[in-house]
């Protein structure tokens, strides 16, 4: 990888700086500077983490993860995290997909595990996919992977992201969602105080927090919408994916709980995992992922 050094010690500040005791870096992605965590040796593994979170969602599943043969990689999608932000207009499904391409090739090996959740599936699959990667194994958590159909109709918080005046008013003045995590849990108190302090702090400033409604408006609200095009096209992809597989899923997710048949259907060969989480798989129930991980790439 082109690694740039960067002394993130003095950008993340100490109390969560020592929660997080991996290696960090970052890679320059299309000009854009990436913000990387990684842990161990070995075959490597990505962690693709979606709206509104960073690479800090997957801290317990790394921290169950040692000793294991596997380097296991941790990005923050641009806009998020400690990678750079960027304006409203900026983010779309293509120019997240380019970037994640870049942050691809940049890995020598042909063959890579993936562990995607949220927008991660879509961003994370897309990147692997036009870097001419081989994907040798995929855990998917509460994610859309698969495009829309014609007739569908939007769930009720991307529905929400299109309202004009409201939607900047929730997302950039009260920093929604981060603001309501709790909303989004299955397992009570998964959220505490100090965790969301964690989430919140690098898109604490409005300035720098224009991610969390520009993903939540990159779901399609109609066919005619820029991002359709290449969900179809990782759909297609997806569905001649036939390498090992599973899903595990927060059946008390209020946003994303109907897409477990449907991606269920687009990998025939994953075994599904129920799990008593929302939203945040990773966060609320650790364990079924990490035994799912070690399952899947035989750690």
């Amino acid at each position: 990888m082109l690694i740039m050094e960067k002394d993130y010690s003095k950008e993340i500040p100490h109390w969560l700086f020592k929660q997080l005791p991996y290696n960090h870096y970052s890679v320059n992605v299309n000009g854009k500077s990436m913000h990387v965590m990684e842990k161990g040796a070995g075959r490597p593994i990505v962690f693709v983490h979606g709206n509104p979170m960073w690479g800090y969602l997957y801290r317990k599943i790394l921290d169950q993860l040692d000793g294991t043969s596997a380097r296991l990689i941790v990005p923050d999608l641009i806009g998020f995290g400690f990678s750079d932000k960027i304006e409203l207009h900026e983010h779309s499904l293509n120019a997240h997909s380019e970037w994640m391409a870049n942050f691809f090739s940049q890995i020598k090996e042909e063959k890579i595990g993936m562990v995607v959740h949220d927008w991660g599936g879509m961003i994370g699959i897309a990147g692997a996919m036009k870097a001419g990667k081989k994907i040798d194994g995929l855990i998917v958590m509460n994610t859309a992977i698969t495009a829309p159909k014609d007739g569908f109709k939007p769930t009720w918080f991307h529905a929400l992201s299109q309202l004009p005046v409201i939607s900047n008013l929730l997302f950039r003045v009260l920093n929604f969602p981060l603001s309501a995590l709790n909303k989004f849990q299955g397992v009570p108190g998964s959220f505490s105080k100090d965790v969301v302090k964690a989430y919140k702090y690098p898109l604490r400033k409005m300035k720098d927090n224009s991610g969390p409604l520009a993903l939540a408006r990159m779901v399609p609200n109609n066919m005619n919408h820029p991002s359709v095009p290449l969900e179809k096209e990782i759909e297609e992809f997806l569905q001649q994916y036939n390498g090992p597989a599973q899903i595990v899923w927060g059946m008390n997710d209020p946003v994303m709980w109907k897409l477990r048949r449907r991606t269920a259907r687009l990998l025939p060969q994953a075994k599904v995992v129920k799990t008593k989480a929302g939203h945040f798989v990773q966060e609320e129930t650790p364990r079924k992922v990490v035994e799912s991980i070690k399952e899947i790439f035989k750690l």
